[in-house]
């Protein structure tokens, strides 16, 4: 379907006998108009209700009369074969609003003209991007008018389409725009995740029903009507089109009605009677078109025997018929409505529909995602050429991303294959695509079915990738996984060719196949390795990956010593990237990124991650799409931007809870648990860090343990609590040394020194810091060279330190607000320790408060402000009625903080979290007029303090309300 600009054509009988009993409705609808025109806010509206209730026609009513209002109205609707093509029914929208494109910003008309231009070889734009592109043309359009956007069939709308309406949706209210959509009852959408004012359209009354057939069908037998009344129950299609369908005599009265049909499958077969009239060509032609889903004139001209010249003399007739129409402008066949199309493929025999699919088939033979659901469908026995088309158009969706369609092919080639060697081989690949899709379920299956067959060596593999997928996705066994590894990849370098046979067709395959299957199971292997952290297993790993291809071996080198190698690593990384062709796959550039993140290049390719998680995501392909959002989310994190991070991390958790993705799943909370680390919610940090804890360290799997160590130590220095901090951060890498299989210590190197220093452990922090630099770990990005000078001037000896935090804060280039505020906040302390620069003091912890409290970050913010409160000069204490100043609570913590405990002892005596004691204590000191703990026992005042006695408080057991 098309964006509309005029009314198409309306139910039979006409709009007006088409609306009867609909008052309320288009009562409603002028109210909508009325307030919009007043400069009312725009509202989004929901039409719901059954198929043929009338939501087309009230929609038609809706943009007949906001057009007579002088209304700018856009129309588009879903269509159900476009559903998984991203961003197909925004073109809709887009297509119509294009004249205005010239009034938006450069940056804004680009990513609108890609949606426009979008293909398979060029990746739509980025879902917010295009939202708020979106949000501006239609603010841009409503400048010369009031704006009705009207959507049908909003259950088939594509999902990226789904959240951009969703985004524009929620910002209706500053615009004089109106949003109005029609969905069919029972079909989830993306817009019903959002708060639209629901309408539902309920179908006709008794007398309603039996004025719309009088007037619509005059002449109609008294007794036909009475039957037509029941069985249509109120559906105004029925009762608009069933009629049609009867004999002279049967309208009249004169013989009995036909048998009656549930309503939902009469309204399908509406339209049955009519096509039989048409022409074998005409038939031909719409069934073409109907199977083709879109209306594409350019595809359905090539798919139709003929061509475009043979179509145009077929079309007439059904034209004529009121089946279809012409729309021009958008380059469309339209039906009349959706049940024509499902009636015409109803009334073809089922070759008719497989010829139909193998001719799209080869019209789309440029559109790989769609050719693959005509293949399957144009296929009906045992057929090899089919099967090998199939197979080529799987590996093709898998390539790109699209894990879901390639499932799909790759079974279905199986299914098809006359000989049980190719049918095996083709599960395996089936299997494997299952895997990364995430559906574990279909992965087992096909994996089990595939071992029915006398499967080659090369086939077992390509199972065993994905058994061992599904493996530690759900049971974390990573044992296991190495076990299965390690013998699949003996089995085929146990010759020259692989050891693959050629199974039962006499098939040999490719030393480049065998060497692809080689080189994915030695990249899991050393993926497996690294989970586990099990360095008693990686010689063996080392020694199965010498010949390995160059990623994997870059690998190998970055997880064997970190220490001695990181900027080799980076070099190496940077050259990869550098390498690939700019239609990679998600597959390499996911491999490339995994590791550049953990060696701090995590900014310099974050466009590559976003292309690879956004056509990952679209194309179902979960095992990369997981991988890029925890990717994105570290970038986030490093770059201070918490929100993102968390929120990146928390739609990922859902879907592998959903895909049931328990290792991803931990996976994305220790990075919920670092968010949450950062800004001093120790409940979360907790909960969080013990159930990651608990599932990994039964397994061993290392990676999740460090990372929740580094969650606990991240939250224990912003409270202060360096004994803790310290603790975690030598399990996660003892002082001098970056472990081997755990290149993530690198993140960790400041917070161990910090701990150190603070901790009174200088010679541990020194060598920590010696360790850094033989390393080179300055060199890798501006950020670690920002954190590798402060730890020298932190650990170093007093003489050389305030130049050492000198040289780290005049790094360039650091786009770490987070870190640079720590920074910021050590050298002010230090400063003010030491006696030094006091305006320079105030200067470095001035600007940390003003970060740290930007970024969210309230335990150190509240650091920096007690920095500051102390470096104040003492005020003349006033006598204070600190019990008309302050709350209950907020004495009892000023008290208790009054008598020199620390806010972790103050939160265990209140049963509060030190988060909150800081917080109070934020708000305490303004109130009372000081700036430092050490202020509060003369501020407090005697009455105070004789209030309480002595100055201490009783408490009894149990939490302070």
């Amino acid at each position: 379907m098309s964006i509309e600009q005029s009314s198409g054509p309306g139910p039979v009988g006409g709009d007006a006998v088409g609306l009867l009993g609909r008052s309320a409705d288009l009562e409603f609808f002028a109210e909508l108009r009325r307030r919009l025109a007043d400069g009312g806010a725009g509202t989004a509206v929901l039409l719901e209700g059954p198929a043929g209730v009338g939501k087309t026609a009230l929609l038609e009513a809706a943009a007949g009369g906001a057009r007579a209002s002088g209304f700018r109205v856009l129309r588009f609707a879903g269509v159900e074969s476009e559903v998984t093509l991203a961003y197909s029914g925004l073109h809709q929208l887009l297509f119509g609003m294009r004249d205005g494109f010239d009034r938006l910003p450069p940056g804004q008309r680009a990513v609108l003209e890609g949606v426009l231009g979008s293909s398979v070889a060029q990746a739509p734009p980025e879902r917010f991007a295009a939202s708020v592109a979106v949000l501006e043309a239609l603010r841009r359009t409503a400048e010369d008018g009031p704006v009705l956007v009207v959507i049908d069939d909003v259950q088939w709308l594509d999902r990226a389409s789904g959240d951009v309406l969703e985004f524009v949706a929620r910002r209706l209210s500053g615009l004089p725009v109106d949003l109005l959509v029609a969905a069919r009852a029972g079909h989830a959408h993306a817009l019903d995740r959002h708060g639209l004012l629901r309408r539902r359209v309920e179908t006709l009354d008794e007398r309603s029903a039996a004025a719309l057939l009088r007037a619509a069908h005059p002449g109609l037998a008294p007794s036909a009507s009475e039957r037509l009344l029941q069985e249509a129950a109120g559906n105004p299609l029925a009762l608009l089109e069933l009629p049609a369908l009867l004999t002279r005599e049967q309208f009249t009265g004169a013989a009995p009605l036909p048998l009656s049909l549930p309503v939902d499958d009469r309204l399908e077969a509406l339209f049955a009677p009519r096509l039989r009239e048409l022409p074998a060509a005409t038939m031909e032609l719409l069934l073409v078109a109907a199977l083709e889903g879109t209306g594409g004139l350019g595809t359905v001209w090539a798919a139709y025997p003929g061509g475009m010249e043979a179509a145009d003399a077929a079309l007439p007739a059904a034209e004529a018929a009121a089946l279809v129409r012409v729309d021009a402008g958008a380059g469309r066949l339209v039906f009349r409505h959706p049940l024509v199309r499902s009636a015409v493929v109803r009334t073809c025999r089922p070759g008719q529909r497989r010829a139909a699919h193998r001719a799209l088939a080869e019209a789309l033979e440029r559109d790989p995602e769609r050719r693959i659901g005509h293949l399957v469908a144009a296929s009906l026995g045992p057929e090899e050429h089919l099967a090998a088309d199939l197979e080529q158009a799987g590996h093709a969706a898998l390539g790109r991303g699209s894990a879901a369609l390639a499932v799909t092919a790759l079974r279905r080639a199986a299914e098809l294959s006359p000989e049980p060697a190719e049918r095996s081989r083709r599960l395996a690949h089936a299997a494997y695509a299952a895997a990364q899709s995430g559906a574990l379920d279909v992965t087992a299956v096909l994996v089990d079915d595939g071992y029915g067959e006398r499967a080659s060596p090369q086939d077992t593999a390509r199972a065993t990738l994905a058994r061992v997928y599904a493996l530690l996705e759900t049971d974390g066994d990573a044992t296991a996984a190495h076990r299965l590894l390690t013998g699949v990849i003996d089995g085929l370098l146990a010759d020259g060719t692989g050891g693959a046979g050629t199974g039962d067709t006499g098939r040999q395959p490719s030393p480049a196949a065998v060497r692809e299957v080689v080189g994915e199971l030695q990249f899991l292997l050393t993926l497996v390795a690294f989970y586990a952290q099990r360095t008693d297993l990686w010689p063996e790993v080392l020694e199965r990956c010498q010949d390995a291809p160059d990623q994997v071996r870059l690998y190998c080198l970055a997880f064997d010593a970190p220490q001695e190698r990181a900027p080799e690593v980076r070099r190496r990384i940077r050259r990869a990237f550098a390498a690939l062709p700019p239609d990679a796959g998600p597959r390499p550039v996911t491999q490339l990124s995994m590791l550049s993140v953990y060696f701090d290049e995590a900014s310099e390719y974050r466009e590559h991650w976003m292309r690879v998680a956004r056509r990952s995501r679209e194309g179902g392909t979960f095992v990369q799409w997981s991988y890029g959002t925890i990717l994105l989310g570290h970038e986030a994190f490093f770059a201070g931007r918490f929100a993102e991070a968390e929120a990146l991390a928390r739609e990922g958790l859902a879907m592998a809870e959903e895909l049931g993705h328990r290792l991803a799943g931990f996976r994305l909370a220790s990075q919920l648990a670092l968010v949450a680390a950062v800004r001093g919610d120790a409940e979360t940090v907790g909960t969080l860090t013990r159930a990651i804890l608990a599932w990994s360290a039964p397994r061993r799997l290392g990676l999740l343990q460090v990372s929740a160590r580094q969650a606990r130590a991240l939250l224990a220095l912003g409270q202060g609590d360096y004994e803790t901090a310290y603790r975690d951060c030598a399990l996660i890498s003892p002082p001098g040394t970056l472990p081997p299989l755990n290149p993530r210590a690198i993140w960790s190197v400041y917070d161990l020194v910090e701990a150190a220093v603070y901790t009174g452990r200088t010679a541990e922090a020194r060598v920590h810091v010696a360790m850094a630099r033989s390393a080179c770990l300055g060199e890798l990005s501006p950020r670690l060279a920002l954190l590798t000078h402060a730890a020298a001037a932190l650990a170093g000896p007093v003489e050389t330190a305030e130049a050492g935090f000198r040289r780290a804060l005049a790094v360039a280039d650091v786009h770490a607000p987070f870190d640079r505020a720590r920074v910021q906040l050590a050298f002010g302390r230090w400063l003010r320790a030491h006696g030094r620069d006091p305006e320079a003091a105030r200067e470095h912890l001035t600007a940390a408060l003003h970060t740290l409290e930007e970024l969210g970050a309230a335990p150190w913010a509240g650091a920096a402000g007690t920095e500051l409160a102390a470096m104040a000069p003492p005020a003349e204490p006033e006598p204070l009625d600190a019990e008309g100043l302050l709350t209950p609570q907020e004495l009892q913590i000023a008290d208790l903080a009054a008598t020199g405990l620390s806010n972790k002892e103050i939160g265990a005596r209140l049963y509060i979290s030190p988060r909150t004691v800081s917080t109070h204590l934020y708000n305490i000191f303004p109130k009372l007029g000081i700036r430092s703990r050490a202020a509060l026992r003369d501020a407090l005042g005697a009455q105070a303090r004789a209030a309480h006695g002595d100055g201490h408080v009783e408490y009894v057991d149990g939490p302070v309300i």
